[in-house]
Parts: C-alpha cells; sequence; structure tokens
C-alpha cells in the first residue's frame, strides 16, 4: 500500500471529508498496522476524532517499517452520506452517460449483511434524501475507504474522489438508478 493511505486521506481532507484513521484485518483479526496490536475493530479513533486538519492527517497516518499506513475511515453525518448497492448496479450507473456528466465517488468494499460479509458498491452523497433507507449507512457511522482491508478484501473505488468535482445529492442518485432500472426492461 505505501503511502497511498497518506495521500487518499488528504485528498479527503481537501474535499471537506472528516477522517479518522482505521485498522487493518489480518490473521482472523483487526490489526493496527503501526503499533501491531489486535484491536476490537475496524475503527481505532472514535467519529468525534474525525478531522479536517491536513497536518494532524499527517501525524495520525504514520508510515510504518514495512512502508504501510493506517486504513481510512470517512464520517458520516451533514455533509456526508453513502448508500449501498450492489457492485454490479453500481457499474451500470457508472457507465451511464447521466453519472459520467456528474460523478460522485464511488467505493466497493464488504460490508457485513445477515450475518456475512458482502460485497458492495457505496456511492459517496451529499445527502441521502429519496433513497431506500435501507441501503443507507448511518450517520456518525465511518465509511471504510481505500486502503482499508476488511476480512481480506482491500476496499477499491470504482470512482474515485479525483474524478468528481463534488458530491452527488440522494435525489440525482435515486434519479438515476431509476433511470438504470428502467433502461434495462
Amino acid at each position: 500500500m505505501g503511502s497511498s493511505g497518506l495521500a487518499s486521506a488528504l485528498e479527503c481532507v481537501a474535499r471537506g471529508w472528516p477522517v479518522v484513521p482505521g485498522a487493518l484485518w489480518g490473521d482472523n483479526s483487526y490489526v493496527d498496522p503501526v503499533t501491531k496490536l489486535d484491536c476490537e475493530s475496524l475503527a481505532l479513533c472514535s467519529p468525534v476524532m474525525a478531522t479536517l486538519d491536513p497536518e494532524l492527517v499527517r501525524r495520525l497516518w504514520p508510515m510504518s517499517e514495512e512502508g504501510v499506513t493506517r486504513s481510512m475511515l470517512a464520517v458520516l453525518g451533514a455533509t456526508l452520506a453513502a448508500y449501498a448497492v450492489e457492485p454490479k448496479r453500481a457499474r451500470r450507473v457508472v457507465e451511464s452517460e447521466p453519472f459520467r456528466a456528474s460523478p460522485t465517488p464511488v467505493v466497493v468494499l464488504p460490508l457485513p449483511a445477515a450475518g456475512l460479509m458482502v460485497e458492495f458498491a457505496v456511492f459517496v452523497l451529499s445527502s441521502a434524501d429519496e433513497l431506500d433507507e435501507g441501503f443507507v449507512l448511518p450517520p456518525g457511522g465511518c465509511l471504510p475507504l481505500p486502503p482499508v482491508v476488511i476480512e481480506g478484501h482491500e476496499a477499491q473505488w470504482l470512482v474515485s474522489p479525483a474524478e468528481c468535482e463534488g458530491l452527488m445529492t440522494g435525489p440525482e442518485l435515486a434519479r438515476l438508478l431509476t433511470l438504470e432500472t428502467s433502461n434495462r426492461r
């Protein structure tokens, strides 16, 4: 992973996404890649510790001797929402002309669902209005962002923040999802 964790964290901070450092999954437990100590969960810091300060981000993402940085979590709240869909459906939306005209970041990662780890594509949005509430990640939660590793699966950008001018709103994504569904018929 090298310094990609720090670079991704700084990019998210530059976009106004509050971030906190997270752990990595390894040998059937979460591990802080800097201290090598086991952790109880992916999140190492509380969302109240989220920061937008680039200097603090540089300190929170120290580089280990192996050149590994901690994973990254974005804190969901008033300015950041997340909506999860099946990766196949997300890819169809991402390839559509309307999405390409005004893209929003999309990350592919495994999330717990019905006791299993299921891969989802998560759209990063400025609001979740008009979207199915069952697929909206809760406000105040932490969204794992690349280069986070969950149960051996590395999160990957389907659409990176660098490819986007800003964040799409829930109503905009709802229209794209409806359009994608109607185009399949």
